[in-house]
């Protein structure tokens, strides 16, 4: 059975497993209209109400797919599922952020068939300057995004705002401490807890900054992403990727981890209790595109925190990045 969890000091009620855009945008490996919107009916049936989706899940096609699938379900209560979405800031869009996230929400609404959206979220990595990683903006392009977002909460157009809480670890909590910000998205998985704790001592690994204290200390709302790590944390990666990629290095590591997998316990499904069970988490999204992998998640509600003996050995294998060092800083 579903249970649920506060998000921060919202007053919104969310599933513990809610689902993301990813599968149901065709980024997550193959599957189709048909499935995705089989995905989203169970999802709905067994009690999961929080979707996070964004425009560049398959260039809008997961707004799409949702907005669609909510829509014919609206007998079934489609109206009253809480839907998250995003604004990714391109170069173009710096010259004048404000036009480009008002922009956004609006195309986003079109996309979703919605009114009005329940958490509205800047979808940038944040850095000291423009373009250290993919999509990464500034702490000043990033407040002034954020301005923006709190204008279109006021205007009713979005209840609530947030960020995504990737980047360099320093900027991202001073946007974090400044925004006056409802949620935060949390990377957070069994291969990288840096949002939880710091690395050990000469870790390789992307230190994600401990966000999930910073944000209990300040009410917002967490959402943990990448649970899955981008499929590394499933029994395969579903899809190509390149050889130097994050998620190829963290199938590797990943492999060290198979010996949770007892009792037909799947380490995807590890992955989901995990995340759950850091107290600061509200909800996580997986980002699955079928039933069998939506299952999967759902059923971690239910597992028991790892024994004495499996932990353990867990932070063994944590103390040497799980055995394959990372070449150079990757986030995502």
């Amino acid at each position: 059975m579903m249970r649920y969890r506060k998000l921060g000091r919202t007053g919104l009620v969310v599933s513990e497993i809610g689902l993301g855009g990813g599968g149901i945008g065709h980024v997550w490996g193959e599957t189709t209209d048909e499935e995705i919107g089989e995905t989203i009916a169970l999802a709905m049936s067994e009690g999961i109400n929080f979707y996070d989706v964004a425009p560049s899940y398959g260039n809008g096609a997961a707004e799409r797919n949702l907005g669609r699938a909510l829509l014919e379900a609206k007998e079934h209560r489609g109206e009253q599922m809480l839907v998250a979405t995003k604004v990714s800031l391109s170069e173009d869009d710096l010259a004048d952020i404000p036009a480009a996230v008002e922009r956004g929400i609006h195309e986003s609404l079109e996309r979703l068939r919605r009114e009005r959206i329940d958490v509205f979220q800047l979808h940038n990595t944040i850095t000291p300057e423009r373009g250290r990683y993919r999509r990464s903006i500034d702490v000043s392009d990033a407040m002034l995004a954020v301005e923006t977002l709190h204008r279109l909460k006021q205007d009713g157009l979005t209840r609530f705002v947030g960020i995504t809480g990737m980047g360099d670890a320093g900027s991202v909590r001073d946007v974090l401490r400044s925004g006056d910000l409802d949620t935060v998205q949390c990377y957070y998985n069994l291969l990288n807890d840096s949002n939880a704790r710091p690395l050990p001592a000469g870790s390789s690994l992307h230190d994600h900054g401990q966000l999930l204290p910073l944000a209990a200390e300040l009410g917002v709302g967490v959402i943990g992403i990448r649970n899955l790590a981008a499929g590394a944390l499933s029994a395969a990666v579903d899809r190509e990727v390149e050889p130097d990629s994050l998620v190829a290095h963290d199938y590797r590591r990943a492999d060290t981890l198979r010996y949770l997998e007892r009792d037909g316990v799947l380490l995807s499904r590890w992955s989901a209790a995990f995340a759950l069970q850091h107290p600061a988490v509200s909800t996580v999204v997986p980002g699955v595109k079928n039933c069998e992998e939506l299952a999967d998640q759902i059923t971690a509600v239910d597992l028991p925190e790892m024994s004495a003996g499996d932990l353990e050995q867990f932070e063994e294998l944590r103390r040497d990045d799980f055995g394959v060092r990372q070449p150079e800083d990757r986030v995502l």
